[in-house]
This record gives structure tokens, C-alpha cells and sequence, in this order.
């Protein structure tokens, strides 16, 4: 019989092995590991499914209608406006995603 201790310790193992990261696939970017980001499921929302952030690259990799676009040089405080937003999907429309709109997906340098 296997201890306990000895069962949590190979469990914890394996949770940090690097094939257990997901990668998800960005419009114009391909595919992208989510192992340095924090992701939150969005449930308020009927537009935006999922925010992930990398607060050491400013990365945001952003769900939008099961379609996952990345933006480069997001200051956290556009996030926290973004998550705190009364509609999410007005504030992403207006402010990330619009014409007029000094954000960018496709821009990110690889990596």
C-alpha cells in the first residue's frame, strides 16, 4: 500500500509538469501558452467569455465570442476598467475593439 503523503506528493508532481499548460489558439497569432497568465471565466457577459493577463508583459489574451485575440501593452488599469465595466461588452467595443481605438491585437512581438 502507498502512503498518503507519498500519493500528494506525486500528485503535485504532476500538476507542475509543463505538458499540463494550456495553449489556446489567437486570431492572427496562432497558438499561445497560457502558462505565465491568470485567466478568469466571464459570466456576466454575452460577449466576452474568458480575460487572461500577464502582469509582467502587459498581455492580455481576451475570449471574445469563442474567438481569443491577444493585445500588447495593456496597462492593468484598462483591464481592471474592462472587469468592473457595467457592460463589458460596450466598454470592449468602444474602447479595445472599435476603430478609433489605440489598441491592437495583431501587434504583439512572438514569445
Amino acid at each position: 500500500m502507498i502512503p498518503g503523503g507519498t500519493i500528494a506528493l506525486l500528485l503535485s508532481l504532476l500538476s507542475a509538469l509543463p505538458w499540463a499548460d494550456e495553449i489556446v489558439e489567437v486570431e492572427d497569432r496562432g497558438a499561445v501558452s497560457l502558462a505565465s497568465y491568470a485567466c478568469t471565466e466571464i459570466t456576466r457577459s454575452s460577449m466576452i467569455d474568458r480575460v487572461c493577463y500577464d502582469a509582467v508583459r502587459r498581455r492580455a489574451i481576451i475570449q471574445v465570442r469563442s474567438v481569443y485575440r491577444q493585445y500588447c501593452d495593456l496597462p492593468q488599469a484598462t483591464l481592471d476598467a474592462l472587469l468592473n465595466a457595467p457592460s463589458m461588452g460596450q466598454f470592449y467595443r468602444h474602447r479595445m475593439a472599435g476603430p478609433a481605438s489605440p489598441l491592437s491585437f495583431s501587434s504583439c512581438a512572438p514569445g
